[in-house]
């Protein structure tokens, strides 16, 4: 089972997915997520990814799933203007 983590320092130091949410560029009403698996260490060959386009909640869902699949037991979600808060990532 994965746990979500709202600071970085509550992973300790386990392996975690950072999830980094932002406004869109284009739409400010429109919250995006991005994240990235690589294996191998900074610069290591991609595992997975974030889609561009897609919604946040599709995106979070993906990388709680890519999470448990590799065995990486936290996702942080990076998000301090509080845009995509816990209530909405069921």
């Amino acid at each position: 089972m994965v746990a979500v983590i709202e600071e970085v320092e509550y992973a300790g130091g386990a392996q975690y997915i950072e999830f980094k949410v932002y406004q869109s560029p284009t739409d400010p009403n429109v919250i995006r997520g991005s994240w990235r698996l690589a294996s191998g260490g900074a610069g290591g060959t991609v595992v997975d990814e974030s889609r561009v386009g897609t919604t946040i909640e599709t995106e979070f869902r993906h990388v709680l799933e890519c999470a448990d699949l590799h065995g990486i037991p936290f996702v942080w979600v990076n998000d301090p203007e509080e845009l995509f808060p816990p209530y909405y990532r069921r």
